[in-house]
């Protein structure tokens, strides 16, 4: 029997009894003015929130509740922006601009490597978790635990275990510092690095050595959702029932919460 033990927005509805407005526009690079994809947009810890398409475009309903609540535009690479929703809600064309990243060299020496894996090692389907709703930005984030200076991210790694939409979804890696208060942190990526499965179900294994990430200490993987993929009824992951800590946010730029479960994004390890 498969158990689905993870549901997520539920905050949405909080705020379909007040007047809504939506808006549209869409996100260009300040010098090149190029549209930019995939940028998260979000009224900051409110559950309302959206990510911008292949051309930059972006649609997104705001309660006149939240009229005096701040909305967050940011992405790896570029500046972040805040704006209050009543400004932003006259904006049809919004500017961002990239950042100057500075590469940190790591030496890597020729000791002999030791290879595990970290967060939620599982592919089973008798338990299940996930998403229930098509909430661009969605996310979900997975403890890694760190012992050791240096060392590499090598291999993401997670089982789809159901699809409702038949399509292959998008997703966005993020790698996060971990918080004050144990929740995911800053984003320490310095790009974006983007998943598309090869197939509906089963395993998705991504390589990230060419990206050659190091950390020193705990760190949360996560995956987000990016592409909008219509009316979407359920896409699960193998789910232990007790594992690594785990945290979710239902869109762009919410609060995280903890999930009482282990979803199953883990990673190879080297160090």
């Amino acid at each position: 029997m498969r158990c689905f033990i993870f549901t997520c927005f539920f905050y949405v509805s909080c705020f379909t009894c007040s007047g809504q407005r939506s808006f549209k526009g869409i996100l260009l690079d300040s010098t090149t003015k190029q549209p930019v994809e995939f940028v998260n947009i979000g009224v900051i810890g409110k559950g309302i929130g959206t990510v911008t398409d292949e051309k930059g475009a972006y649609s997104i309903t705001i309660p006149d509740s939240l009229a005096a609540e701040k909305i967050k535009i940011s992405m790896i690479g570029y500046q972040a922006k805040t704006y209050p929703v009543k400004a932003f809600r006259n904006l049809e064309q919004v500017l961002v601009s990239q950042t100057n990243v500075t590469l940190n060299e790591v030496q890597v020496s020729a000791k002999k490597t030791k290879v595990k894996i970290a967060g939620n090692h599982t592919t089973t389907k008798l338990v299940s978790a996930g998403y229930m709703k098509n909430n661009l930005g969605a996310e979900i984030a997975v403890k890694l635990n760190i012992s050791h200076p240096k060392t590499q991210i090598r291999t993401f790694m997670v089982n789809i275990n159901a699809n409702s939409i038949n399509k292959l979804p998008l997703f966005r890696l993020n790698i996060y510092t971990v918080g004050e208060k144990g929740a995911p942190g800053e984003n320490i990526l310095q790009k974006n690095i983007i998943i598309e499965p090869k197939e509906i179900t089963g395993l998705i294994t991504f390589d990230l050595k060419p990206y050659r990430v190091f950390v020193d200490k705990d760190v949360f993987i996560a995956i987000e959702w990016i592409r909008d993929l219509g009316d979407v009824k359920g896409l699960y992951f193998s789910t232990k029932l007790i594992g690594s800590t785990t945290y979710a946010r239902q869109v762009s730029q919410d609060k995280w919460e903890h999930v009482p479960a282990g979803i199953g994004l883990h990673a190879e390890i080297a160090y």
